[in-house]
């Protein structure tokens, strides 16, 4: 059996697995931390020890494929990221030359994604947008991740209902744009002036009381006014929602499936992004 060692890299975790060719995966997922804020040599150094560490004996390796986020130069493997206290010491390492030297693969067989990018094409090749003619993909995280996806595809950027930039998450919202709402740090923010503390999803659904439904039934609201103008422009018939967050979607997707019924889109919230993006990085 041949195989794909998949890497959805994110500033705190990693998350590896064997994927066969059939999108199935060949052991469970296994979660690493991240080590973002290291020295180049020790995250490197971790990598490779992630390699290791998830790659069968005896089997093929067809690729190995990693989900970063960006800013990342995808096609020649090149990290981009500075700034944003995750990886910064990466910046400007080929990637792709390192990891081949690393691995002994050759670096034709390495390759890059943006994560949300891999989550939709997993969602459209295995998920629950196989089949549909037009999707948007959005995955609440560190960021709003998003993605669309044409005919099984990824959409090209500019394109009927694309933004030129091929992403929602820099479209002006409120007082800023929609990364600055529709995210983990979105949601700290908004807790903070609203319940005098910092929370999280997880930590706003272990509180039971009426200010904490009222936070997460703003956040969705914003999710819904949000998405509203891409949905109206890009006209999908399908919408995928992924990220850590949707463990509490019940709490905050009450306007979302509002909207979605309205405009007869067909409404889904995956259950492991992680699943799926894996899968999706055999489709690159």
């Amino acid at each position: 059996m041949s195989v794909f060692l998949c890497l959805d890299v994110g500033g705190t975790e990693i998350k590896a697995a064997p994927v066969d060719e059939n999108g199935a995966l060949a052991h469970p997922i296994v979660y690493f931390p991240a080590k973002a804020d290291g020295k180049a040599e020790d995250i490197l150094a971790h990598f490779s020890e992630i390699f290791g560490k998830i790659r069968p004996a005896g089997k093929e390796i067809l690729k190995i494929c990693l989900a970063f986020p960006g800013p990342f130069d995808y096609e020649n493997g090149v990290c981009l990221l500075r700034g944003l206290s995750k990886f910064d010491r990466l910046y400007g390492y080929d990637l792709r030359w390192a990891f081949a030297q690393a691995t002994g693969i050759r670096p034709q067989q390495i390759c890059f994604a943006n994560d949300a990018a891999a989550f939709a094409l997993g969602e459209m090749r295995y998920g629950s947008a196989k089949g549909a003619k037009r999707a948007l993909f959005v995955c609440i995280g560190t960021g709003c991740g998003s993605a669309f996806g044409v005919d099984g595809s990824l959409a090209t950027p500019g394109m009927d209902g694309v933004p030129e930039s091929g992403y929602i998450y820099d479209a002006p919202f409120l007082e800023g744009c929609v990364d600055d709402y529709i995210s983990r740090r979105g949601l700290l923010a908004f807790t903070k002036q609203m319940l005098g503390e910092e929370l999280d999803g997880k930590a706003l659904a272990q509180r039971t009381d009426a200010a904490a439904r009222a936070c997460f039934l703003t956040f969705g609201e914003r999710l819904r006014d949000a998405l509203l103008p891409h949905l109206k422009r890009f006209q999908p018939e399908v919408l995928c929602l992924g990220g850590q967050i949707t463990k509490s979607a019940s709490l905050f997707l009450p306007p979302v499936e509002e909207l979605c019924r309205e405009m007869k889109i067909r409404l889904y919230v995956t259950e492991d992004t992680s699943v799926r993006t894996l899968q999706g990085l055999t489709c690159i």
